[in-house]
């Protein structure tokens, strides 16, 4: 496998909390050279602490530094322009989620990453955490049958929630029905220094073209986990022949299924092993009367904790790309598909719990309004890429 150089831009709370102590033990696959953060502080303060350059401003970085792959972090708003600009100049990019605040501005990433040759991965990390990779496997193997039904009731929503949803299903959403409720909750501030006075509620049903259901409910005060809000969840997948609730994979023995068909609990088991002094995860096991299914974590001989699984696969998933000059894994469109399926929820709800059809063939309410307030908050209009590049990352 080749070495690549590699930037990270925004070093926000994602990008320095959990991107940026996964670089230096991908070493032998990426050479981390800069970081850009329009906080000059911020930018020289992680520059010195992983030995590299710094800079405020992203055309510059591009202008000084042969890169290969830039880590985006920055807000969704910046997304569209800052990976645009990227790709124009050669630069392949894992983006963070979601991929742009709207389909049309994700279009225009999508079109420069393939005029440009370059490869546009998505971070979704959801699907890449090592239990959701072990419950892959479960199904795979037919444990519980086919997949029927979903349930993710308080873990996740939006485009995240969608994201474990389709994966689970199997297949490409076909509708969806969208309802939303409102309602006040004491005044508070929650964990990340957000400030609530509203819970915002969503629900969101789909049909997949397969068959398959799915149910989501989600809200920002879940998402905050106050109030006592997600301190547990409900996630289900519903099989021909038995069921995941959570962690626990529920099977059917034989000789019962006409004498009550009650399912047995069996609890996957996390073997872990040591590397350079942290305690790393081998492989989730999960031991049936019948059989052994086994999910092996590929990177088990870095030191690498359980959560940081996910973003070393995103990264190693541009890293393969390069290398095969084939697709990533996940990939921009499915995170296209993510955000218009999360859009359409709140379309549907907005249109009064309108049954809506996928592909969406208009733009919905929301995008409209994130379009039109882009000159409003930054001064430019969100296709213009150079003028946002600006307001981003300023010229000096």
């Amino acid at each position: 496998m080749a070495r690549y150089k590699l930037a990270l831009i925004g070093a926000g709370r994602r990008g320095a909390g959990a991107h940026l102590p996964v670089f230096p033990v991908l070493s032998d696959t990426f050479e981390f050279v800069a970081i850009c953060d329009i906080d000059r502080e911020v930018a020289e303060r992680y520059a010195r602490q992983y030995g590299v350059r710094a800079y405020t401003n992203l055309r510059e970085m591009v202008a000084n530094e042969e890169l290969d792959v830039v880590d985006v972090t920055v807000p969704a708003p910046a997304h569209h322009a800052v990976c645009v600009y990227l790709a124009r100049h050669g630069i392949h990019a894992l983006c963070e989620t979601p991929i742009a605040p709207t389909r049309r501005l994700a279009d225009m990433m999508i079109q420069a990453a393939q005029e440009n040759s370059t490869v546009l991965e998505i971070a979704e990390n959801y699907y890449r955490a090592p239990i959701e990779r072990f419950k892959s496997e479960v199904i795979r193997a037919g444990v519980i049958g086919d997949v029927s039904r979903i349930y993710r009731i308080f873990h996740e929503g939006g485009y995240h929630g969608m994201s474990i949803i389709r994966i689970r299903a199997g297949g490409n959403p076909v509708q969806i029905l969208g309802i939303a409720h409102q309602s006040p909750v004491i005044r508070h501030t929650d964990r990340m220094r957000r400030t609530h006075t509203q819970e915002n509620w969503s629900l969101g049903y789909l049909d997949f073209d397969n068959g398959v259901a799915a149910v989501m409910i989600y809200s920002n005060v879940i998402h905050a986990r106050s109030l006592g809000r997600k301190m547990t969840g409900i996630a289900q997948i519903d099989g021909t022949e038995g069921a995941i609730v959570e962690d626990t994979v529920y099977v059917v023995p034989p000789e019962e299924l006409e004498t009550g068909a009650v399912g047995r609990p069996y609890q996957p088991v996390r073997v872990t092993r040591q590397v350079d002094g942290v305690t790393v995860l081998d492989r989730i096991e999960l031991q049936l009367p019948d059989r052994t299914i086994v999910w092996e974590n590929p990177y088990r001989e870095l030191p690498l904790r359980e959560g940081q699984i996910a973003v070393a696969d995103e990264l190693m998933s541009v890293a393969r790309a390069l290398d095969t000059n084939g697709p990533p894994e996940y990939g921009a469109q499915a995170g296209r598909l993510d955000q218009e399926m999360n859009l359409a929820m709140g379309e549907s709800a907005r249109r009064g719990r309108a049954t809506l059809q996928f592909p969406l063939e208009e733009e919905t309410a929301a995008e409209i309004a994130i379009h039109q307030g882009y000159p409003q908050q930054y001064g430019c209009e969100a296709e213009d890429i150079e003028g946002l590049l600006d307001v981003f990352f300023p010229r000096r």
